[in-house]
């Protein structure tokens, strides 16, 4: 019974905590005129440089104040609360960061207001205590990260703040220590003592509140009401920042906050583009892949995550993968009209849901088992198999041109997936390879890898031989242009150089081209503009076979000395190879 009183106060609070989550971007941010997601190589994360490297490495430390407050006679030993937090919040977050991030607590002291909380909790509208917070900014010693304010008060909900945002390009830092930075997590008593009428204190407030001071936002159906009507955002109850566990102490979070926070390295992340393909997910603290993500657009992707009924987490109501929409486009939060258009909900701001939304308080349905297989707009994926360490899951994905987020609309896309398809190019911006940057000039080291893929000459990629002067050993392009040479394709210039970062003119591609695939000689006058160049016969060879309409609407002009664009080339290739339908 005391369980399920704390339960409902959380949710009686749930409105006015979406709130406070989403005032508490603060200070005010600088203003970033760059990419959003620059300084995150998988481009998951906006402000990467400030969501993961301000706190979420190495000790941060909490000074721990006591505030009195009117009408409840209640105290707390704060000396004793600092140790037991070091006992039990610090462990847990060094388990769930694997080593990486250790919040470190020290007395601070305590402080009166006139904060009037009892009537705000009984009718469920909120608080926020602005005395004890301004009171322990007057008293802090003003050398820690944060400081975690308990309310003398029998009740188990708090709130956070997110602490310094502040976007930059480029990056300069933010404000670490409080109170500049105004990172302030409150909690009331009964989340650190045992205070009538729970059966025992509730640590997992206060690692939910800690977790939005680290940027975490909550997840939540949004299905989910509570007796008021508004959403409750802790109907997920696989999720520190959302569900209540069947103990007081904390239990895990969903990969995506994590590697928010910089505990999971990129290349611990698999991206899936296209295609069937079986993947292995591991558990926390086991080598191998921490997160599969499956992109829909910039800003949207689902997240899948593996949890087991160990350690933090054996208080889970179901193991298996769990499923996530991570949703950061503007659409899906509250950014003020006076940002740049181009920030997307980051943060705290960043929506996360349950797939399926759950319609049920404590509802799993988007943690799969073995043979369980969900649809994510095109893509199904299936729980295959599992072991002591890990799960598999094979995912489907029957989605057509959907390998590249930047040709949409592109006179050339069906072309440029096509050869995405086939494995001619891997597009444009490794390792994330979402882009195929259609509208930029094709080097001779891209024409090089893009012929040697589509020749299935790939395998026989020889060992270094300094063919030329330009193509040191170690690049990426390096064996391409040496098996293009060994191919007959290239020469070179007469000065043994390549010439990798050079541009292919559209002549030159037509000598590359007729020399690739080994076109017939023809002698059609095809285009006005190329008459008595050297590139005639090969322009016109790649003409007759089909592969050019020129450049004009009347195919009249070729435009030879123009720079050949990476959309074009995608169709140049496609109808070489008798894929394209252009």
């Amino acid at each position: 019974m005391m369980r399920l009183f704390s339960v409902l106060v959380r949710r009686i609070l749930a409105a006015f905590l979406v709130f406070i989550s989403l005032l508490v971007i603060a200070p005010a941010p600088a203003i970033a005129q760059g990419d959003p997601y620059a300084s995150d190589p998988l481009r998951l994360v906006p402000f990467a440089d400030t969501v993961q490297r301000t706190y979420t490495q190495g000790t941060d430390t909490w000074e721990v104040w006591q505030c009195i407050v009117p009408d409840w006679p209640g105290r707390v030993d704060v000396q004793s609360v600092t140790s037991n937090l070091n006992a039990i919040i610090t462990p847990y977050f060094s388990w769930l960061s694997t080593g990486r991030y250790s919040p470190h607590f020290v007395v601070g002291g305590t402080v009166t207001s006139d904060d009037v909380i009892p009537q705000t909790v009984i009718t469920g509208e909120g608080f926020r205590v602005t005395g004890c917070e301004s009171a322990v900014q007057a008293a802090t010693s003003g050398t820690a990260n944060g400081v975690l304010i308990v309310v003398a008060a029998g009740f188990d909900a708090g709130y956070g703040t997110a602490g310094a945002i502040c976007p930059e390009d480029p990056y300069t830092g933010c404000a670490t220590t409080y109170p500049a930075n105004l990172r302030t997590a409150v909690v009331g008593a009964a989340t650190v003592v045992t205070v009538s009428p729970y059966d025992e204190p509730q640590w997992i407030t206060v690692a939910h509140e800690l977790g939005h001071a680290i940027n975490w936002p909550h997840s939540y159906g949004g299905l989910t009401l509570t007796s008021d009507g508004s959403v409750d955002v802790y109907d997920n109850p696989m999720d520190v920042m959302s569900g209540q566990a069947a103990t007081g102490l904390p239990i895990g979070t969903i990969a995506y906050n994590r590697y928010s926070a910089g505990w999971i390295d990129p290349s611990s992340v698999i991206v899936h583009r296209s295609g069937v393909t079986t993947y292995t997910l591991s558990d926390l603290g086991s080598p191998g892949v921490q997160m599969l993500v499956i992109p829909v657009e910039e800003g949207l992707f689902y997240t899948l995550d593996t949890r087991r009924l160990t350690e933090y987490d054996a208080a889970l109501p179901k193991a298996g993968v769990e499923v996530y929409e991570v949703d950061q486009r503007r659409s899906a939060c509250s950014i003020p009209d006076s940002w740049p258009s181009t920030w997307p909900c980051f943060a705290t701001l960043t929506r996360i849901q349950q797939i399926p939304p759950e319609n049920a308080i404590d509802s799993t349905s988007h943690v799969l088992s073995i043979d369980d297989w969900i649809d994510l707009d095109g893509v199904r994926v299936t729980v295959t198999g599992a072991d002591s360490t890990s799960f598999t899951v094979e995912v489907d994905d029957t989605r057509v041109g959907n390998r590249f987020i930047d040709d949409d609309g592109n006179t050339h896309e069906a072309d440029i997936e096509a050869i995405a398809a086939i494995g001619i190019t891997d597009g444009c911006n490794p390792p994330l390879d979402d882009r195929y940057c259609p509208l930029r000039s094709v080097t001779r080291a891209e024409m090089a890898a893009f012929l040697v893929r589509a020749l299935q000459e790939e395998d026989n990629l020889p060992a270094y031989h300094r063919y030329f002067v330009d193509v040191p050993e170690g690049q990426w392009y390096t064996p391409y242009v040496e098996r293009l040479y060994e191919l007959g394709i290239t020469t070179g210039y007469d000065d043994q150089t390549y010439r990798p970062d050079a541009s292919v003119s559209r002549a030159e591609m037509a000598a590359f081209l007729t020399r690739a695939f080994n076109l017939p000689s023809s002698a059609t006058n095809t285009f006005t503009d190329d008459d008595g160049s050297f590139f005639e016969p090969y322009i016109d060879a790649i003409a007759a076979a089909g592969i050019t309409k020129g450049c004009n609407v009347d195919q009249t002009r070729y435009c030879p000395n123009q720079n050949v664009l990476r959309d074009q080339m995608a169709s140049f290739l496609a109808r070489a190879l008798g894929l394209s339908s252009n």
